[in-house]
C-alpha cells in the first residue's frame, strides 16, 4: 500500500518486503496470508488453493502436477501418469508410439 509499518505486530516480512500484517494477501482471492503456507510466483503471494488452481493438470488423471512435468504429443503428464494403455508400464524416458486413437503405447505392445 505504500504506508508505513509502524508498532509491534504490525508487519509481515515476505518477498524481501515488509507488509501490514491486513496487506499481506492472496494476489487472487484476497485472503490473509500471515502465519499460512505462500507460494511466491513472480513475486506476487498466492495462498495454497489459488496456487494450485494455476497448475497445469495432468493429461491422463486430471490433476494438478506439483513436481516434474512430462511432457508428449502437446501435453502436460505426471512422469507416473506416463504409461502404456496395454501394460501398464512406465514410458517416462522410454520409446512410446501412438495409435490411431492417441493412446499411448510401448513399442512392444504396439507391434503385437
Amino acid at each position: 500500500c505504500g504506508e508505513d509499518v509502524v508498532g509491534d505486530g504490525a508487519g509481515v516480512v515476505a518477498l524481501d518486503r515488509v507488509f501490514h500484517v491486513g496487506c499481506f494477501v492472496c494476489s487472487t482471492c484476497r485472503a490473509q496470508l500471515r502465519g499460512q503456507h505462500f507460494y511466491a510466483v513472480e513475486r506476487r503471494a498466492y495462498c495454497e488453493s489459488c496456487y494450485v488452481a494455476t497448475l497445469e493438470k495432468c493429461s491422463t488423471c486430471s490433476q494438478p502436477i506439483l513436481d516434474r512435468i512430462l511432457r508428449a504429443m502437446g501435453k502436460a503428464y505426471h512422469p507416473s501418469c506416463f504409461t502404456c494403455v496395454v501394460c501398464h508400464r512406465g514410458l517416462d524416458g522410454i520409446p512410446f508410439t501412438v495409435d490411431a486413437t492417441s493412446q499411448i503405447h510401448c513399442i512392444e505392445d504396439f507391434h503385437r
